[in-house]
């Protein structure tokens, strides 16, 4: 093989055909996803994805790394093959295509068209005889042939014309000098391998008890299966000999299926399978029908062949004239980059003016009868903000509608909207973000009023931006000291825990490395191995797979406290000093509102929304979080809001009485659940029932409780059934949530917050299992945001409009945090609590907990 195939740099004397073992690649990229992955890949509207975007993504690597010259795509045919004719239960053992893997291959057919590769098929013959005779042809004609595959039974075709890539191992490419290092034998005795040892795949039977290593073996003695067969006399080991003697035609039938035909009777022609350019604009509404937002940033932007006026306002005085000529009920949209501010009222106009002439604009700006148009409010404001400018009467942001209509985190910027809406790469121009986003909320608006998420949009999600943009200019002071402080326990602690689990493996290892530790475990140690894969086909060390054997194996569970421990020294101990603002001696995090699909804020740099508060290390983590000298950090959190919440939704008279009578939930559920008086539950049946509550929010199994409670299967399954039986209107509100999922692809909060769920059809049990869990969680979840974020709104006008110096500085999850002044520090406890208990009617009555403290930990 010449050295330039393997590491192709464009300067062959020969031509290169790439024949794409198509169906071989796409059942492989499905089930090692299925494998890795719990979550399916689905677009907005249910269509399956994973196959083809692995797909996609392979193919337009191989085009930009070796510009082929030729290419094809083969395929599987219809109809009874030759092989099977042969042997009736000839790949037997292979289960029919998944649903959801049949639904996308007219996808893939629609890429390869929209490429331009031909697609070959044929009808009685199988994908590895066409590929090989393809292959056999290609290079007689004086081609270099490189097949595209995972599959190990192509290796039989490499010679050093022919190559194999095996895309799903980084490109790993194979000349006939890696097959004999990867296989044990070389390409010509690949068959021969088979033969002897069998391929369950395939179901070829082989000769029973001989594996790899004795068909290696026997092969690098005697050669040929049939030279084996001939001389099985002479075979030294008993078991080996027996079964040759016994499986002659076994064995050689097994040869005759594992052999890749190079001759069956196909038409086929190096030039009607010559590379040509892909058709973008076929590929364009494909990739925006599958969501696949990257794939479809790199085909570039396409000119909408409307005129565009951008103009730079160098003075003030310009900038001033232009806007007179602004109507006072039009609505100006804006955007900011980092030399000039934006300013556009009609499509297809826009005017950059330099900041510098900032104060031009400070009347329009500043002036809330003048509606404002914005693609994230929130950013607009605070950019505005550092110019000393304060912006008001924001009524659109494209960012907003979006996220309202989609519920798409990955793709509310305005650079994703613009291309996912006008086909259209934006440069970063104020002008023309300020005309993009003006257009982008004149034709999301609609759709949104539409949807009937107006009133949600009006009096939640935009009046919610500019609370989020004063608390993060405000931010919050962090003690460095006392980080520093908890940076060197942990380096301690670590330290420890690196001796204690290298003891326990009997060697030393990088723990935080997945494979090593995968191997220790599962390899060395011989701990029951899941049946899950991580990355390059290492076992999965992910945290449920670990928490599953933690109970038994003092390794696992000190290998979990590492991890754990060095997250949180490297995410906050030591990362957060240096996120600390030198101009104000603040932590200012970003709040996202366009974070996560159920309507929670998410939070940036850094996310404080994981530090953990049920364990010891997280709640000293938090006791770095201080109030300004003097004041103190007021903390209100509501109580077990999702659980009150399934008591409204549910209707079950039991849950809300307990709610209302300031009954203890977990006791009560304890003494119901394991028919004891609540005055004899004790700490370990309240944590119990506790796991039962929450999980039945989360839609928990028998077997998820099984493994978080420590019992049987059955055990945890009589808990549930108990639940269940008392709670009846909870398995209704259940039963009833999964349905109108099914019926509208929606699930809904109290405020009409949307999102789609459009696996819950699906027939892939997986995919589904999780839709329905989504289904019954969403509301509750979703409608708890929208209550913290309708309270936030409520508490900011209240402390605006009463002259407060305290300030609202954190929101996470359920809790908001304060700080005040000592005068304010009462007045302001109970404005808070009165304001989130009273957010709006439900027939469980809210309850919020309070707490005043020198720090976020002993607020608490």
């Amino acid at each position: 093989m010449s050295p330039g195939l393997l590491k192709y740099d464009g300067s062959l004397d020969s031509p290169r055909l790439f024949l794409i073992d198509t169906f071989g690649f796409i059942f492989r990229a499905y089930h090692a996803r299925a494998r890795t992955s719990a979550v399916p890949m689905r677009t907005g509207t249910g269509i399956p994805t994973e196959a083809t975007f692995i797909f996609n993504n392979m193919l337009r690597k191989l085009r930009r790394t070796y510009n082929p010259q030729y290419i094809a795509a083969i395929f599987e045919s219809e109809g009874v093959t030759l092989r099977e004719q042969s042997f009736k239960d000839y790949k037997a053992n292979r289960t029919a295509m998944p649903p959801d893997l049949a639904q996308q291959i007219p996808y893939v057919e629609r890429l390869l068209e929209a490429m331009r590769v031909p697609m070959l098929r044929y009808p009685g013959f199988e994908a590895d005889d066409v590929i090989g005779t393809i292959a056999r042809r290609a290079v007689e004609a004086g081609a270099e042939v490189v097949i595209v595959s995972s599959d190990k039974d192509m290796l039989q075709l490499v010679t050093d014309k022919v190559s194999m890539l095996n895309p799903a191992k980084d490109d790993l490419w194979y000349d006939p000098a890696k097959v004999k290092e990867a296989m044990g034998v070389e390409p010509a005795r690949i068959a021969d391998l088979l033969a002897l040892k069998g391929d369950a795949v395939d179901n070829i039977p082989g000769a029973p008890g001989i594996g790899d290593k004795g068909a290696q073996e026997l092969i690098a003695r005697f050669g040929a299966v049939e030279t084996v067969l001939e001389r099985a006399a002479e075979v030294p080991r008993k078991m080996y000999r027996e079964s040759l003697l016994a499986n002659r035609d076994q064995v050689l039938l097994s040869k005759q299926l594992a052999t890749i035909e190079v001759d069956v009777p196909i038409e086929f022609s190096l030039a009607s399978v010559a590379a040509c350019e892909p058709d973008n604009a076929a590929l364009r509404q494909i990739y925006k029908e599958l969501e696949f937002h990257s794939a479809l940033r790199e085909l570039g932007s396409v000119e909408d062949g409307k005129p565009r006026d951008y103009e730079t306002l160098a003075g003030g005085e310009a900038a001033r004239e232009w806007m007179a000529g602004i109507p006072k009920d039009a609505r100006v949209a804006m955007a900011l980059d980092r030399d000039a501010v934006g300013l556009s009222w009609r499509q297809g106009e826009a005017r950059s003016i330099p900041l510098s002439q900032v104060e031009a604009l400070r009347g329009l700006l500043e002036d809330p009868a003048r509606a404002k148009v914005a693609c994230d409010a929130k950013a607009a404001l605070l950019q505005l903000a550092d110019l000393n400018v304060e912006a008001r009467g924001f009524t659109d942001d494209a960012m907003l509608y979006a996220f309202l209509l989609d519920s798409d985190p990955a793709g509310c910027s305005l650079e994703d909207l613009a291309l996912r809406h006008f086909d259209l790469r934006i440069g970063p121009s104020a002008a023309e973000r300020a005309d993009r986003a003006l257009e982008l909320a004149e034709k999301l608006r609609p759709q949104v009023e539409a949807r009937g998420l107006w009133d949600l949009y009006r009096t939640i999600d935009l009046p919610l931006a500019p609370v989020l943009a004063r608390m993060e200019r405000t931010g919050i002071t962090v003690d460095a000291n006392e980080l520093s402080r908890l940076s060197r326990i942990m380096e301690e602690a670590l330290a420890q825990l690196t001796s204690d689990i290298h003891a326990l493996a009997g060697r030393p290892f990088n723990i935080a490395s997945p494979q090593q530790l995968g191997k220790v475990l599962f390899e060395e140690m011989m701990l029951p191995a899941p049946q899950r894969y991580g990355k390059g086909k290492t076992i999965s060390t992910a945290a449920d797979v670990l928490e599953e054997l933690a109970g038994e194996h003092e390794i696992v569970r000190k290998a979990l406290e590492y991890r754990q421990l060095s997250k949180l020294k490297g995410t906050y101990v030591d990362a957060l000093p240096a996120l600390i603002r030198p101009s104000t001696g603040r932590l200012h995090t970003s709040f996202n509102q366009a974070g996560a699909a159920t309507g929670r804020l998410s939070s940036s740099n850094p996310n404080l929304q994981n530090i953990p508060i049920r364990t010891d290390l997280g709640r000293e983590i938090r006791a770095a979080f201080v109030p300004r000298e003097g004041w103190n950090l007021v903390v209100a959190d509501y109580s077990q809001i999702e659980l009150r919440l399934l008591a409204h939704y549910s209707h079950d008279p039991v849950f809300v009485e307990a709610f209302r009578t300031g009954q203890d939930i977990h006791t009560r559920t304890a003494a119901e659940v394991f028919g004891v008086f609540p005055e004899m539950v004790n700490g370990e049946l309240r944590r119990r029932a506790k796991a039962v509550n929450f999980g039945i929010v989360y839609g928990i199994s028998s077997f998820g409780l099984a493994g978080q409670l420590g019992i049987s299967r059955a055990e945890a399954d009589a808990y549930i059934k108990k639940y269940f039986a008392r709670h009846p209107g909870v398995r209704q509100f259940i039963e009833n949530a999964i349905l109108r999922v099914r019926e509208t692809g929606m699930a809904k909060t109290l405020f009409g917050r949307e999102r789609a769920v459009p696996d819950i059809l699906s027939r892939n049990p997986n995919a589904r299992h999780f839709a329905e869990r989504v289904a019954v969680n969403s509301p509750l979840q979703g409608t708890a945001a929208d209550l913290i974020k309708l309270a936030m709104i409520r508490i900011d006008h209240a402390l605006c409009e009463r002259g407060f110096r305290s300030a609202m500085l954190l929101q996470v999850h359920d809790e908001l945090v304060f700080e005040a002044p000592p005068e304010e520090t009462e007045e302001l406890t109970q404005l808070v609590k009165r304001e989130m208990e009273n957010v709006h009617p439900l027939e469980a009555p809210l309850l919020v907990e309070t707490g005043v403290g020198a720090n976020w930990r002993d607020a608490k």
